[in-house]
């Protein structure tokens, strides 16, 4: 755990560290949101970022949300805080205990916090080279910024609803996913993966945003890649895959129901992460 100077905190797990005699090699950096009513410790269980990371050479800042939620642009729990500024300060905090490559900062998280990692796609792009929403919506409109952007979403969420609309949860009005392009500039790279699951992180959603997210750099311009799934040449906007086994839901009556390789689907390399956790909201 780490205090900044606002007096807000973060976590922070990377197998390398810096110090006088040791500077490292610069390494990406993910910063990964709980949804709301959660906590960092409920989102590393859900996705296994940990070992993933390990494996895969990056470092994974948790962000913590103030009363357990974040300011995500409309949503939630009344939440007014300046978290954008506040993902900044991880950024610069992080750099100083591990090699951080500022050119390969990425933002994902789980509903509430996918929404902010949303957000910070538009508002801080000098920031953040791609982010990852998993069960969440895009609160925000985005017109003139270009964003890549990756969104997981369950076809059966009622938490959360994919087609948006009433979420008796959130006493609130949501945005269709289906429009969600419509809400960004010209040029942004989108892509969906819906499943058949309620609102629950599923195993594979850690694989799936890495290997969306690594290509990425400040360094390279917003061009919309279907290298980055193979397959997308003959579903160019949104990949449907069933349920996927190990993944479990917070609404009643939703869980997995099938088994995937989510590998061959994506046409890419995905580690099984651990099973999601049961969550209390988004």
């Amino acid at each position: 755990m780490h205090r900044l100077a606002s007096g807000r905190t973060y976590q922070l797990h990377t197998d390398v560290r810096l110090s006088p005699t040791f500077r490292g090699t610069a390494r990406p950096l993910v910063i990964l949101l709980h949804g709301l009513l959660n906590s960092p410790e409920n989102v590393r269980e859900m996705s296994g970022a940990d070992p993933f990371a390990d494996a895969h050479g990056f470092a994974v800042a948790y962000g913590v949300g103030v009363h357990e939620a974040w300011n995500a642009g409309g949503c939630c729990g009344q939440a007014t805080t300046d978290d954008v500024g506040y993902l900044r300060q991880i950024v610069d905090d992080a750099a100083r205990h591990t090699p951080v490559d500022r050119s390969r900062v990425y933002v994902w998280g789980f509903s509430n916090g996918a929404m902010l990692a949303a957000r910070v796609a538009c508002e801080a792009p000098d920031l953040v080279a791609a982010v990852g929403m998993v069960g969440g919506q895009a609160l925000v409109s985005c017109p003139t910024v270009p964003v890549r952007m990756l969104h997981i979403h369950g076809t059966a969420d009622r938490t959360v609803p994919w087609r948006g609309g009433w979420s008796d949860y959130l006493k609130m009005n949501l945005p269709d996913g289906e429009a969600e392009a419509s809400r960004f500039a010209p040029g942004s790279e989108l892509q969906h993966i819906l499943w058949d699951g309620g609102h629950a992180w599923p195993w594979w959603a850690i694989g799936a945003l890495w290997d969306f997210s690594a290509p990425a750099s400040l360094d390279t311009p917003v061009i919309p890649d279907a290298s980055v799934f193979p397959n997308a040449s003959a579903i160019p906007d949104t990949l449907v895959v069933p349920d996927a086994s190990g993944a479990r839901s917070s609404d009643s009556g939703l869980g997995a129901n099938s088994a995937l390789d989510i590998g061959s689907a994506l046409g890419a390399s995905v580690a099984a992460a651990s099973p999601a956790a049961p969550v209390a909201g988004p």
